[in-house]
């Protein structure tokens, strides 16, 4: 569990960074940088990205694999897995709205009302992805004989999907290292119940 007070320790660091007027002028220089790199190739390929780590693309997901779990009869997991995604939306949300962290105002590409920090689709990624990760690489024999490629693949996917909340202009970088750290952190808690109480369990 060494990894959930790592991570704890970056989210807790870069949210009192936000206070100090270097890292804020780093976060814009670095939004501004990242914009004049756009082309329509581009901007539709990161649109793409960024759906993915919406909460109706993850509930997708998440309903597919309930089907799979429910088919071997693991209903303790299933609710589990909606309690996970729930209270990560739940503590998102929350701390949005403590923190009150507006928005990069370089000319976004997608309309967002809500708070910036901590990047909602980043935590989303973080976490849900590496679930799915785990819930490939406990249940199918394949990936587990190609579990460095399962790792591969998710950290990019997940990487990816917090660039483009900075390509899109819609999030500052430490908007995403902020969702990284609390998204990763809530997946190493749930990981560690998990494999101690339900999936170890119920197998």
């Amino acid at each position: 569990m060494k990894y959930v007070f790592y991570l704890l320790a970056i989210f807790i660091i870069t949210a009192w960074a936000l206070q100090i007027r270097f890292i804020e002028t780093i976060d814009q220089n670095f939004v501004q940088a990242v914009i004049t790199i756009r082309h329509p190739l581009l901007t539709k390929f990161f649109h793409f990205l960024t759906s993915l780590g919406s909460s109706a693309v993850i509930l997708l997901f998440m309903l597919i694999i309930t089907l799979v779990i429910l088919i071997r009869k693991r209903t303790l997991s299933v609710w589990y897995m909606y309690l996970f995604f729930f209270l990560e939306r739940i503590l998102n949300e929350t701390l949005k709205n403590w923190i009150a962290r507006e928005r990069p105002s370089f000319a976004p590409l997608v309309n967002d009302p809500s708070y910036s920090f901590p990047s909602g689709h980043s935590m989303n990624a973080a976490c849900m992805y590496a679930f799915f990760a785990f819930f490939l690489l406990t249940d199918f024999p394949y990936f587990r004989r190609h579990r460095t490629a399962v790792y591969i693949w998710t950290g990019a996917l997940v990487i990816m999907i917090g660039g483009s909340r900075i390509y899109l202009g819609v999030h500052y970088l430490t908007d995403v290292i902020g969702g990284f750290s609390l998204g990763f952190m809530l997946f190493f808690i749930f990981k560690k119940i998990a494999e101690n109480f339900l999936f170890v369990r119920q197998n």
